[in-house]
Order: C-alpha cells, then structure tokens, then sequence
C-alpha cells in the first residue's frame, strides 16, 4: 500500500530536553571571599579582645535590710494610762491624794516631790481627760524612748468650762530586770 518516505520519518524527531540551569557559587566569587574576611576578622577580634581584657570580677553588692517589727502597745498603754493620771485632777484633797497615789508608780521620787506643789486645794480648778492619743514612739537611746502623744482635756474653773488639745513628748527609761 503506501510506503513510508524516509524524509518524512527524519522529520519527526523526538523533542530536546532543555538544559536546567544551575548556578555555581564557589569560593572564587567575591561576595563568597567577602563574607570569609568578616567572619575570620570577626572571629579574631574576639579571641584578641578577650586575651587583652582586663581582669576584673564583678562584685555584687547586697545590703539586707531586716524588717524589725517592735511591739509598742505596752508602752502605748503606759502612756495613755500616765496621761490620764497626770493630767485628770479635782480641788479636793482625797482626789489630789488619789492622783499623787496614782502618777507614783510612773513618775521617779525627785519628780514626785516637784509635783507636789503643782496641784493643791487652793487651786478652783479642775481637769478631765477626754482622749490621748499616741502619735510617735522611737528609740532616742540605748535605755530611752520618747514618746509624742496629745492629750485632750476638759478644764474647769469655777463655772466656766474650755477643751484643751496640747501634745506632749515624754522620755521614759527602760529597766530591765
């Protein structure tokens, strides 16, 4: 039947395979040799900065503060209670027996005989404690504290009536026995 031309079988060829391209990186190009010089002078500057360093430790300080905590309601009650006592008398000689009585166990001998001459019977006036309050207690000494505090009175003389607010620091001496 039909013969196959030889020309026509040459025409049909199979097709190329395209070349895939690659691109070389070696150590010839010159951002390659470029970043080689960065890391070694990079590299070697440490190792010299680190030989030539001097030598020095770090010294750390630390201040601990301890937190003290100081019981001050029994010398907030000593207070309050001497206030009162001191401060709280009548013209009548059994109350000024009873207040002399009474500040004795807070005050020392020598201020006891200077007291006596402050409150007598002579005297129209009278005095009422309303409230005391403690305002600061803080060490003054080795054997010391001080003690601020307000008293608020009521004084009376004859028929007339004033509310007195005055504060007040007192010293007091610690005995240990």
């Amino acid at each position: 039947m039909f013969k196959k031309n030889k020309k026509q079988t040459e025409t049909i060829k199979e097709p190329k395979e395209k070349k895939v391209r690659t691109v070389k990186v070696g150590t010839h190009k010159k951002t390659v040799i470029a970043l080689w010089v960065v890391l070694i002078a990079s590299v070697s500057f440490g190792v010299y900065k680190n030989f030539t360093a001097i030598d020095q430790h770090t010294t750390h300080e630390k201040e601990i503060i301890e937190l003290r905590l100081q019981d001050t309601n029994g010398i907030e009650n000593f207070v309050k209670n001497f206030a009162k006592s001191y401060y709280t008398w009548n013209n009548s000689k059994e109350a000024i027996e009873a207040r002399t009585q009474a500040i004795s166990g807070y005050l020392t001998k020598e201020l006891q005989d200077l007291n006596i001459d402050t409150i007598r019977t002579d005297i129209p006036t009278s005095s009422t404690v309303t409230d005391v309050i403690v305002w600061h207690i803080e060490q003054s000494g080795t054997d010391t504290l001080s003690a601020t505090y307000e008293v608020d009175q009521q004084i009376k003389e004859g028929e007339q009536t004033s509310n007195v607010k005055a504060t007040y620091t007192c010293y007091l001496a610690l005995y240990i026995n």
